[in-house]
This record gives C-alpha cells, structure tokens and sequence, in this order.
C-alpha cells in the first residue's frame, strides 16, 4: 500500500513537469523577439521653409536645415545657410525641398542669364557704343555714366528753315548692367585663324557681367533702364543720332541741367562770328 502510494507520487510529479515542458514549448514562440535594425544614416542639408520665388534674394528666416537620409540628398545639396542666405535662385524653390548649390547665384553678378537681375519695374537695353572707355576696360558693370548724344532738329529762324546739330546730355547716372566687347584687333602678323582659334575658347565667355563676343562691332554697354528713356534712346538711335558715355566718380549721384551745344552755343561762348 505505502509502494502504490509512493508511486502515485513520482507518477503525479512527472506528469505535472511533462505539463510544464510542453506549456513552455508551447508559449516559447509567442514571446515576441528583439529585431536589432541598422541605423539610419543622416546628413544636415539645406531645404526650403517656404515656397521661394526665383529672381530675389533669399533671407535666412526662410531657411530650414535637416536630417535627411544620406541617400535621399541630391548631389550638390547645400549644407550650411552661408551657402545660400543673400543669394538668389535661378528657379523656383518649394517648401521642404533641398536646395541646390549650383541653382544659386549672387544677385549682383550678372550672368548669360541676364533676364534674372533685371531690377523690378526695369528693363535691359543693349546701347553700341564705340566708346574707348569701353574698349580699353576702364568702365566696368556697376560704373556710373552719363549718356551723351548729337542729333539734327529741324529748326525755324528768320532766314528760313533747316537743320541743326545739337548735342545734350541724354540721361544722367546710369549703372552700368553689363558690357559687351568686340574681339580684339589682329595683332601685326597674326594670323585670322590662329586668332579665332583663341577668340572661340577665350572671348565666347562671360566675366561676371563683362561678355566677349566674336563680331567684331558687337561692342555695347548694358543698361536698366526705365521703358520711357529706352524709348527715348531708341529714337535717337533710329534718327541717325550719334551715342557716346562719360563716366562719373563713384558714389556721385549729382544731377545738372547742361546747356544743350550747337553752332550758336560755340559761337557765343567763343566769340566766334558767324556772319563773315
């Protein structure tokens, strides 16, 4: 009886640790396991704060720097603001976008696309000119100019009616926007083709606002200008009228009234007789 007891014991004993095993077994798998992920790899870029219009500078209050994925980030991605506050965009920026490093320019540095530093309510006009200042490299874009020029009216006196060349001052303290020159003259015993060789990799270029161009009269001075005094040059121009510049001094913003000159003004300041 005390044997058959015992074994119930040992019997009850294995039982519950066969129980055991298997409820372990069993619930093993439901245990969730940890899942170890690679980390991701970011690098500060500068983005958009808001939606920015091309053609006008960008401030710093419109800047966001962020962590993005390493391969989400364009090539040529800004990574610090210096990079890109003041400057201007030659496109559209959209908010939360990153910002190119080559979308970029200054906005005073005038470039091939000249349409991007047009000042607002200005416009650009090409003005040739066969200034020597020019020619010679000593007005530079930003320079101050007067702008001069001869034309004939037709005028009435007492001794009938004819016409007269007066010169006047026809606008005063322009900035210079951007220039262009002609190819410099054949050199004595140079070849024209050795020197268009040169001409087609050195002067078909642009040098912040300075352009080489390969006609030989494309020389001309660029200027913003409002669309009245582009008309008023324009009609010079289409008059016959002759164009020449003076250059200013820098930081003179002066305005003058100069007496239109013609014959009689020569003659009177001269004391020249006009009926010999």
């Amino acid at each position: 009886m005390r044997i058959s007891g015992l074994l119930w014991w040992i019997g009850a004993f294995v039982s519950a640790g066969l129980a055991a095993f298997l409820t372990f077994g069993l619930l093993k798998p439901m245990v969730p396991s940890t899942v170890t992920t690679p980390a991701l790899v970011t690098r500060p870029v500068v983005v958009a704060g808001t939606d920015i219009p091309f053609r006008r500078s960008i401030s710093a209050t419109e800047l966001v720097i962020r962590d993005l994925p390493v391969e989400s980030v364009p090539e040529g991605a800004a990574v610090s603001l210096d990079q890109v506050e003041g400057k201007m965009s030659t496109v559209d920026l959209f908010a939360n976008a990153p910002i190119l490093v080559q979308q970029l320019v200054m906005p005073d540095i005038v470039t091939q696309q000249v349409a991007l530093s047009v000042p607002p309510s200005k416009v650009i006009m090409v003005v040739p000119t066969n200034s020597k200042l020019i020619s010679n490299r000593l007005i530079r874009p930003g320079d101050h100019i007067d702008l001069l020029a001869t034309v004939e009216v037709e005028v009435t006196r007492a001794q009938g009616s004819g016409a007269l060349a007066e010169s006047i001052a026809l606008l005063q303290n322009l900035e210079v926007h951007a220039i262009i020159l002609a190819p410099a003259p054949l050199a004595s015993g140079a070849s024209s083709s050795a020197t268009a060789a040169i001409d087609t990799t050195a002067q078909a270029r642009e040098e912040g606002g300075v352009f080489h161009s390969l006609e030989t009269d494309a020389q001309a001075v660029l200027l913003a200008i409002d669309t009245q005094d582009a008309l008023t040059i324009l009609h010079v121009q289409n008059v016959g009228g002759s164009l020449d510049l003076v250059l200013r001094a820098p930081r003179d913003d002066s305005a003058s009234a100069p007496v239109p000159v013609d014959q009689f003004y020569l003659a009177n300041r001269y004391k020249i007789n006009l009926t010999r």
